[in-house]
């Protein structure tokens, strides 16, 4: 048990050395009320579990989308605010395992370290009892993605 807590601790450590600072109250900080698609046009019927992240180039948004949870056509999409414009959501991930294998995608998560690409993290599977973890990876600062 003791070393499990001493991994534990150091994972902690490592990771909070490549985590950007904080800004302190009341400077730096980014407040908006603006949708990203209007509800007239959206890309789905629903939306859910969303994540934001500042990348060098501006800020990355994502979120799972499709008919509605657990459905087979959820999927992640993503978008940019480029020159204080959110740019038209795409699709980057969705549950395909192959030809005959479609599963729902959930709890999108960006991270973007000090000095690395922007990271999204999501889960894929029929439930949240069976689902397992996928990760793309973007150099770009969210134009594009890789394959997972």
């Amino acid at each position: 048990m003791k070393i499990i807590s001493t991994l534990f601790y150091l994972t902690v450590v490592v990771v909070a050395v490549e985590l950007p600072p904080l800004a302190k109250p009341g400077q730096g900080a980014l407040i908006s009320a603006n949708l990203i698609y209007s509800l007239e046009n959206r890309p789905t019927p629903q939306c859910h579990a969303s994540t934001i992240a500042e990348t060098p180039n501006g800020l990355v948004a994502a979120w799972f989308a499709g008919t509605r949870e657990k459905h087979t056509d959820v999927g992640i999409r993503v978008s940019r605010l480029v020159k204080g414009e959110w740019t038209a959501s795409i699709e980057v991930a969705d549950g395909s395992e192959g030809e005959e294998k479609e599963y729902p995608c959930w709890n999108p998560v960006l991270f973007q370290p000090k000095n690395g690409p922007l990271m999204l993290f999501y889960k894929v599977g029929p439930t949240p009892s069976s689902w397992w973890g996928v990760l793309l990876v973007s150099e770009d600062n969210g134009r594009t993605w890789g394959n997972r």
